[in-house]
Order: structure tokens, then sequence, then C-alpha cells
């Protein structure tokens, strides 16, 4: 079998996933399909047959350092496919799960990276279209200190929709929290104001559920502008489909979800001891112990979606990223170093007023 394409039910030409109607759409014909149309008219099946995939070729000895790959995706373990409709070769990173062919633009789904251990339980599918990404990186780009020549039309090398796998856990943390409680009054004596202080035993053992907290599973994504971009609506998650990659990368898990549970946990326990505080009614909280302990259900792999662009702006990289589902955009900006010092006298010369007016 060759590698998963899909084709229009009306006129049989390649068809993707259309962000903004929820459906798939046909560009030559102009018809539109839901999950279910697809279904009956027999493919978008909800699991990838294990026993009929096309695998993938290695690249001979001494090739791999030699080769980059040919649909833009990022890594250095490179293996080799053929495009199902075209039949031309490419070379994408081992943990690509799905991807667009740059000879016949025809999308590719390769079935072996989504099957046993890889088979994904949910997906959220991609809401945000491509063109509203680059008006958001333009609207995000209009900052004070962004340079003149930093435009966006001119700085994208590369924008990319991406599946990117995730690990959902949910479960119970059980905390119990030893802390000193504080209290403070205060009250003026002449010309003098006094803070008293009053001081209590504080002991707290509480429960908390906990329900899709998210980490993403692959190496090559940044964790940060990963955490950034959350949260994602999962009332929305549905069964996963390999459809739903139609005309867009994607990726499978390259950490399994015991490594990629010691960040989960971080935030579970730092959640767990912050409403432990809340829960006391002083004004200060200042914990002296803190011991938990989690009870984890089995965790859900995930697709969500998220746009990633990359730039380079006077020789120096620069990346962002975008919620696929909610719009949310983050990244970090190139910064003018002239508007920089204009800001900053202006700035204190702001302060010198304001402190002469206060002395005065």
């Amino acid at each position: 079998m060759a590698n998963i394409s899909y084709k229009c039910p009306t006129c049989g030409a390649e068809i993707f996933w259309n962000p903004t109607e929820g459906k798939f759409v046909c560009e030559y014909c102009g018809d539109s399909f839901t999950m279910a149309d697809m279904e009956a008219s027999g493919q978008a099946a909800g699991a990838v047959d294990s026993s009929n995939v096309e695998h993938h070729e290695e690249l001979m000895e001494g090739e791999q350092g030699q080769v980059s790959s040919t649909d833009g995706t990022v890594g250095n373990d490179f293996v080799r496919y053929k495009c199902s409709y075209c039949g031309s070769e490419i070379i994408t990173d081992r943990a690509t799960a799905a991807t667009v062919c740059v000879y016949c633009g025809n999308a590719v789904v390769m079935g072996e990276q989504l099957i046993n251990d890889f088979a994904p339980d949910l997906v959220i599918p991609f809401k945000v279209e491509k063109s509203k990404v680059m008006q958001a990186f333009k609207d995000f780009s209009k900052k004070p200190l962004t340079p003149k020549a930093f435009d966006p039309e001119q700085v994208v090398e590369k924008m990319q929709g991406v599946y990117i796998p995730f690990w959902l856990y949910s479960g119970e943390c059980h905390g119990v929290m030893q802390a000193e409680g504080i209290n403070k009054k205060t009250h003026r004596s002449g010309d003098y104001e006094i803070t008293e202080k009053s001081y209590y035993r504080v002991m707290r053992d509480g429960r908390v559920r906990f329900r899709n907290v998210p980490v993403d599973g692959s190496s090559k994504t940044d964790d940060a502008a990963m955490d950034s971009i959350e949260p994602f609506d999962y009332g929305e998650l549905t069964p996963f489909k390999p459809a739903y990659l139609s005309g867009f990368l994607a990726e499978r898990f390259d950490e399994d979800s015991e490594k990629c549970f010691e960040r989960a946990e971080k935030r579970i326990q730092n959640t767990t001891l912050d409403l432990l505080k809340r829960s006391a009614p002083y004004d200060e909280v200042d914990v002296e112990s803190f011991n938990s302990n989690i009870k984890k259900e089995k965790p859900l792999y995930a697709m969500l979606p998220t746009w990633l662009l990359y730039t380079t702006y006077n020789g120096t990289k620069y990346f962002f990223a975008m919620n696929g589902q909610t719009g949310k955009f983050i990244g970090n900006l190139p910064i003018d170093k002239g508007k920089l010092t204009v800001f900053s006298a202006i700035g204190a010369v702001i302060g010198g007023i304001l402190g002469y007016i206060i002395m005065g």
C-alpha cells in the first residue's frame, strides 16, 4: 500500500482539511465534505491498517550527512519515502507522520508512524487557516521597539502548519503542606507607622483532581514555546483519524510518556501547593515542607495543531509559534537599539519629572 492520501469523492482530485470550514474542501471542484462524508466514501478510517502500510527506506551509509529534507522538516535523522501520487522521492525526518510533496503538492500521511504504539488517541483539528497566521504575525510585529526594516512579508523563511504530539495526563494528587501563616496589622502612632505581625501554625492536607495536563512529546520542539501557546480547548478533542492530517505536517512522539511526565509532575505539584496555600486565610504563607503523591491514569496521546514560523533578520534566527486552534501567538522580536535608547531616555526624563514633582 502506498502512503495514505485523500481524494475528492466528486472529482477524484487531492483534498485537504480546511480549518475555516471545518471540513474537507476540494480546490478543483469546490465541493466540501464532512468527516462522515469521507468515511461514507470509503476514506478517513479511524485507524491505519498496520498490515498494509508502506515503510520508509533507510538512507545509504554515508548519505545521511550529505542530504537535507525535501519537505522542509527539521531534524538530523532522515529517511526516504515515495510520494503516493507522483512517485517523487521525499526525504524527511524519521519522526514525520504527515507531509506535503514539494513536487506535486500531494498530501502524504506516513501510515507506519501512526500504528501500534504510535497510534494517537485524540486530535484537535486545525481551526486557524494560513492567511490568518500571516496577519497575526503582522499585528504581533507592531511593537514600539521593532526595527522599521523588519517587514513580516519579507522575513518569513518558512511557515508550517504542524500537528505536534502531546501527552495528556489525568489523575489525582494528594498534597500535605506545613507552613507558617502571617497576618499583618498596620496602625499609626504619632508620626510613625507601625506594623504588627501575628504568626500561626498551618497544616493543610488535600487532594486535587487534574485532567489533561499537556506535555509535548517531540524532542525537536521548543518546550517553552509549546507551554506558552496554551491553553487548548480540550472540549474540542475528537477521536483521531489520519485524514485530519491531510495538507499539514505532523510528527509522531520521540519522547515517551514516562519521560515527559517529569515536566507534567512539576506542574501538578506546583498547582496543588498553590491551592493549599490559597486555602490558608492569612496575608502570607511561608511553606516549610510539602509532600505529594500522584496517582495518574493511563496518559492519552493527542495531536494538537500549531503554526510554526521561522525568520532570519540581520543574521539572527527568530522563531514564532501560534496555537492552531485558538490563534494565540508567541515569539521574540528583534529590538531596534536606537529606539531602545530613545525610549530609555524618555523614561529617565519622565522619571526625573515625577521625582521633581513628588519632591516639590
